[in-house]
């Protein structure tokens, strides 16, 4: 009598592998397997995986997801771990590199940039932009068709969750700042 299982270990940093398919085998077997033969299974495993990782070129930073089935099977009275070869598969995915600078959209330093304290500005529904509004307002009325908010430095409405009217009423050299930061959520 054998009892099939499949073991992944999510994705997980290629320099990490080995602790977590350990500690993932472990677990699985937990109850069944003592943790030492469980331990000693997976530090089989590892050690044909390092020789894989480095035949492939797989970088310490690159992600990865091992995933295989094993059974557990009983020998001589005492239950093993048996792991089918042939379900190894590791999935591997390679760092594209870091994006940094990231500009808010063009509408959003548009609208930043030809603002004018005490006229409104219309713009499409966002949820962001209603939420942000609702932390700074002081009041919050809900209308027949969306909310009404009120601040000291400005006035919204929200019309039928189409479209977000909004009147900055604070001191005009802050007029930029203050749609920077409701447009885009940036301080």
């Amino acid at each position: 009598m054998s009892e099939r299982m499949r073991l992944s270990t999510g994705f997980i940093r290629a320099a990490g592998y080995a602790n977590k398919l350990r500690r993932t085998l472990i677990a699985l077997t937990k109850g069944i397997i003592e943790p030492a033969e469980a331990a000693r299974k997976a530090a089989v495993i590892n050690m044909r995986l390092f020789d894989v990782f480095r035949e492939k070129g797989i970088e310490k930073g690159d992600v990865v997801r091992i995933l295989f089935e094993f059974d557990i099977v009983e020998k001589e009275g005492k239950k093993d771990i048996n792991i089918d070869w042939s379900t190894m598969t590791i999935e591997v995915y390679k760092n594209a590199g870091v994006i940094t600078g990231i500009t808010p959209p063009e509408e959003v330093a548009a609208a930043a940039q030809t603002a004018v304290a005490g006229e409104w500005r219309e713009f499409d529904y966002d949820e962001d932009i209603f939420k942000r509004l609702k932390l700074k307002a002081e009041e919050v009325i809900k209308t027949d068709k969306g909310y009404t908010l009120r601040a000291s430095d400005f006035e919204a409405e929200v019309i039928d969750k189409e479209r977000i009217r909004i009147k900055y009423t604070g001191p005009p050299e802050k007029v930029n700042e203050f749609y920077v930061e409701i447009l885009s959520g940036e301080e």
